[in-house]
């Protein structure tokens, strides 16, 4: 973008809304739009559901890491579902988050999401099946495939 700027006399400016973000850590953290509480603050707590899962990587499993810190969440508006907001913590964040922001940048919703087919076995795949949400109260903790 800044290349046709400077030398093809663009007038495209950077969007700034939306941009994916990620935490180079042994345990990767990357996000990208809205978090929960910024969704809160805009949209009002009764206008917005979250969904999350603590979840264990395949790479995890044969020598036995711990995996309780692998943890997503998605913020959504409530009734559309529209995804506000996407948060990941596990290997390969920075990979994933990257791959999502496109689908915030063009209005994907959690229904979107979650008819999308996997590829199994990879973290991203537990963006796509996530199904708890805060308010339910439920165990967000993924058992099995």
């Amino acid at each position: 973008m800044l290349a046709q700027r400077l030398y093809n006399r663009s007038t495209e400016h950077m969007d700034y809304v939306n941009v994916a973000t990620t935490v180079f850590t042994p345990l990767e953290y990357g996000c990208v739009g809205l978090s929960e509480e910024a969704a809160v603050q805009k949209h009002g707590e009764d206008n917005i559901e979250v969904f999350h899962a603590f979840y264990k990587p395949l790479e995890y499993i044969i020598p036995s890491r711990p995996h309780e810190q692998c943890y997503i969440k998605m913020v959504c508006t409530r009734g559309e579902e529209k995804v506000l907001g996407l948060h990941f913590v596990g290997p390969n964040a920075g990979e994933v988050i990257q791959g999502f922001s496109v689908a915030l940048k063009c209005g994907a919703t959690r229904h979107q999401f979650s008819t999308t087919v996997g590829i199994h076995p990879t973290c991203a795949e537990e963006v796509i099946k996530m199904h708890v949400s805060k308010r339910s109260g439920l165990d967000p903790t993924v058992t099995g495939c």
